[in-house]
């Protein structure tokens, strides 16, 4: 389902909720029953026998319990019914830890007991402390409330009693309006749900990963706000508190569900917007400041959920301080989109627009807690709209994001494409290269074999004059055998490089006849080849090769002894260490006698001014003159 269309559902949910909330005419004008007087009286161990018999109990007006005195009070409660039809209402007695209600049943013509209370683990009502009572038409009635003000809750000096009474009708009017709203609430954001764990399980990404997290945060959130772990989790109750006005407060399960819910959904928005708009690159000193702010407040919730768990009632001080958090981290939130629209992010605008709303919703909730009160018994829409709103825009966000991503994927794609088609060419173009160079490598392959038949014969030679002379004779014959063998092998590249360069000239020559029209590219790119023929080092690693053959760690001692050395002046040393005349030197490098002679002159005396620093006598004679 598009976001849109998401959008047009809650718009006529909320219309429906607005609706259905308005009561009707004949509840506002029909007479409603009243509290004519109650009587308090400090339980002293009666019974309920002698509450009802004994009449010269001192009920006694009076609008305060005091905690001092007893634990527990007796409350004798005078009520009218105008109408002339019997009404059933829901009464409730401020402070609500744990009330019992005594009745007179006049169909069953006896008298009845209703419990109902925080810190009553059978009370499984949405909003407990409710005690359902039926009163009889054109009559008054007497009834009487134990209250039990608990043994481990927080009491102050005085507190005050306050009693209520709601028609049946309209609580379960009301009561109907606001399950629906969580029906609905909770059926959307488990419908979102549901396909983000999808697309998580086929692809996993950190971005829906957290999405999945605030989804969770906010379904615990609009359940518990909405008091429906009270019906699920009754009990346990770890701490109770009584304010001086007589309202009451218990920490159970419900209360814990909340905790968690919020940290969920501030954690997930919040790790949303840094994996979204990559603030660590992008923003870095918002993206630290956003991380300690969560970091910050999942400590504290931590801190206020153990103080709780332990039987000290915290909320009562806590609250405020929580709900300042929230509005920060949600002010946050802001000013990161903001900062990313403004530094001109990619998608920034589109997400700042998406949580516009679902953050001013969390902080106005927020704000009202603060300001407003909090004992709104889960009566209240601001929280599902702010909630819908935040899952709804993230997944608007979230849809342009793919978008976005499929349509960077499709450009990349597209690039690959002609990366690969060229990257095809470039083979085919090595494949021509390879083809044309196998023919010169068939030559040398004969070459190497004709070496190979010259070793094997100088080998045999060198057997049979070491038979006749001793070992050092025999190793110096063998020296002298491989000294040939690297000439013959500088005679071959010497003759490869002549016939390279001949082959050259007779292709300029037919360049300069052939006019440029007539000219074929094939004779330019064969030109090229062989320019590129005569600079090739393959000779000089085959001739480097056979020499380390017979000089082993002539390289590393050179190196050792004048490391100054280029790799072009070891080669230089290398050919006059040989004793190759300065034409052949030449040849093998493609230079004139000229340019090795003043090559030469300078090596001479890099390695005369290496050897007077090092304390070393002068250069051999391989040096010292032609």
């Amino acid at each position: 389902m598009s976001p849109r269309l998401w959008l047009l559902v809650l718009g006529c949910w909320m219309g429906w909720l607005r609706g259905t909330a308005q009561p009707t005419a004949s509840q506002a004008d029909s007479p409603q029953p009243a509290l004519l007087r109650f009587g308090v009286l400090a339980d002293r161990g009666y019974d309920w026998e002698k509450i009802r018999t004994d009449s010269t109990l001192p009920f006694a007006p009076a609008d305060s319990l005091h905690p001092a005195q007893s634990r527990c009070y007796w409350l004798r409660l005078r009520l009218a019914n105008p109408s002339h039809y019997p009404q059933a209402l829901q009464l409730r007695v401020l402070p609500d830890l744990d009330n019992t209600l005594y009745y007179f049943d006049e169909e069953a013509r006896a008298w009845r007991t209703r419990r109902a209370g925080l810190a009553v683990v059978t009370d499984s009502q949405r909003t407990k402390g409710r005690l359902p009572l039926f009163l009889p038409g054109r009559a008054t009635t007497t009834c009487y409330v134990l209250v039990a003000l608990g043994k481990r809750a927080r009491l102050p000096p005085a507190v005050r009693v306050q009693v209520s009474l709601e028609a049946a009708a309209v609580a379960q009017r009301t009561e109907q309006v606001y399950r629906t709203a969580w029906l609905v609430s909770l059926a959307v954001l488990a419908l979102l749900l549901l396909s983000n764990l999808l697309a998580l399980l086929r692809r996993p990404d950190p971005l829906t990963r957290w999405y999945v997290c605030s989804q969770v945060g906010a379904l615990l959130y609009i359940t518990a706000f909405r008091g429906y772990f009270q019906a699920l989790l009754p009990g346990p109750v770890w701490s109770a508190a009584v304010l001086p006005d007589g309202h009451s407060y218990a920490y159970g399960p419900n209360n814990l569900a909340i905790h968690l819910a919020v940290v969920l959904l501030l954690l997930g928005a919040g790790q949303v917007t840094r994996a979204y708009l990559a603030t660590r690159r992008h923003l870095p000193r918002l993206d630290a400041a956003l991380r300690y702010a969560l970091l910050g407040y999942g400590a504290f919730s931590a801190g206020v959920l153990a103080v709780n768990l332990s039987g000290f009632y915290l909320e009562t001080y806590s609250l405020g301080i929580d709900n300042l958090l929230v509005l920060g981290v949600a002010g946050l939130l802001l000013a990161v989109a903001v900062a990313a629209y403004r530094r001109r992010l990619p998608l920034a605008g589109p997400y700042l627009v998406a949580n516009l709303l679902p953050v001013l919703g969390i902080g106005v909730v927020a704000g009202q807690h603060l300001l407003v009160s909090v004992n709104n018994d889960g009566n209240l829409l601001l929280p599902d709209v702010a909630i819908l709103a935040h899952a709804l825009g993230f997944a608007a966000a979230l849809h342009l994001r793919l978008h976005h991503a499929q349509q960077t994927l499709l450009a990349t794609e597209r690039e690959a494409a002609a990366l690969a088609l060229d990257i095809e060419r470039q083979q085919l173009r090595q494949r021509e290269i390879v083809l044309k160079n196998s023919h010169i490598q068939a030559a040398l392959l004969a070459l190497q074999q004709r070496q190979q038949a010259r070793e094997q014969h100088t080998q045999q030679l060198s057997a049979d004059v070491r038979q006749q002379q001793a070992a050092n004779h025999d190793l110096q014959q063998q020296l002298e055998a491989n000294q040939r063998e690297l000439a013959s092998t500088s005679l071959y590249v010497q003759q490869k490089n002549a016939l390279l360069a001949e082959l050259q000239d007779q292709l300029r020559a037919l360049h300069r006849q052939s006019p440029a029209a007539e000219r074929p590219a094939a004779l330019a790119e064969v030109q090229a080849l062989l320019q590129a023929g005569q600079h090739l080092d393959e000779d000089w690693g085959r001739f480097k090769l056979h020499f380390e053959q017979v000089h082993p760690r002539f390289f590393e001692e050179l190196q050792a002894k004048y490391p100054a050395l280029t790799s072009h002046e070891q080669r230089l040393y290398c050919y006059f260490h040989i004793q190759l005349a300065t034409k052949e030197i030449a040849v093998l490098l493609n230079i004139d006698s000229a340019s090795v002679r003043r090559a030469k002159t300078r090596l001479y005396k890099k390695i005369a001014a290496a050897d007077q620093a090092a304390g070393r006598p002068a250069p051999g004679p391989e040096l010292a003159g032609e």
